[in-house]
């Protein structure tokens, strides 16, 4: 790079910058601190997501990890057509389901919690929507953002209530509710087959407007 520079040729910049100093460096986690140097300099999005692409195997610690999602929340637009946020949860039966896990499927999320009075409101609402979608490409997830002290509490609701659709447990307020800056319960999120955001603020299960949403992009 130095012989580079000597002959006037400027240094590259972006992916195939930082790609070009990791030939000069040996280490896999000096990798990802330096890529994710480059990261925080980048403001759109999309050039963002780009790169992270091209340097995500370097991105090793648990630092690191928290980190790189600290840039990219801070410069989520989640506006239609962005990529979704790629969570892992686990079920109701201790088995890790993944955001990926649902290619293919229109999906509708709903974080909510055994302690919220309007999101029980919406679960007789939740169950003929799911009846409705029945046989349909059609993922409907409850996310609880229930504490893991109750989470045999949550266990219990979902025997109780008889809640279909796929049950996952958030152990409090996660990531997935960081990254799309959810506050408050419920709330209800749309994405299409491909993983890409419809509305991060859907109408809830109990309007009339989110069965047609869900089969617009079907």
């Amino acid at each position: 790079m130095r012989d580079r520079m000597k002959s006037g040729e400027k240094p590259k910049t972006g992916l195939e910058g930082t790609k070009a100093v990791f030939m000069l460096i040996s280490n896999d986690t000096l990798k990802g601190d330096f890529a994710l140097e480059q990261a925080a300099a980048i403001k759109d999005y999309g050039k963002y997501l780009e790169f992270k692409t091209g340097v995500e195997e370097y991105i090793l610690t648990e630092t690191q990890k928290q980190r790189e999602f600290q840039i990219n929340s801070a410069l989520a637009t989640l506006k239609p057509g962005d990529k979704g946020y790629e969570f892992k949860f686990e079920d109701k039966n201790g088995k890790n389901v993944s955001f990926s896990d649902l290619k293919g499927k229109v999906v509708l999320i709903d974080t909510w919690a055994t302690w919220c009075g309007p999101c029980k409101v919406e679960i007789p609402h939740l169950k003929k929507l799911e009846e409705a979608m029945q046989g349909k490409d059609v993922a409907i997830v409850s996310i609880s953002v229930d504490e893991e002290k109750d989470k045999d509490k949550w266990k219990k609701m979902i025997e109780d209530q008889s809640l279909g659709g796929i049950q996952l447990f958030a152990s409090g307020w996660s990531d997935i509710t960081k990254y799309y800056k959810i506050t408050g319960i419920p709330r209800f999120m749309v994405f299409d087959k491909q993983g890409k955001i419809v509305t991060v603020d859907a109408p809830r299960p109990s309007s009339p407007d989110l069965k047609p949403l869900l089969e617009k992009y079907l």
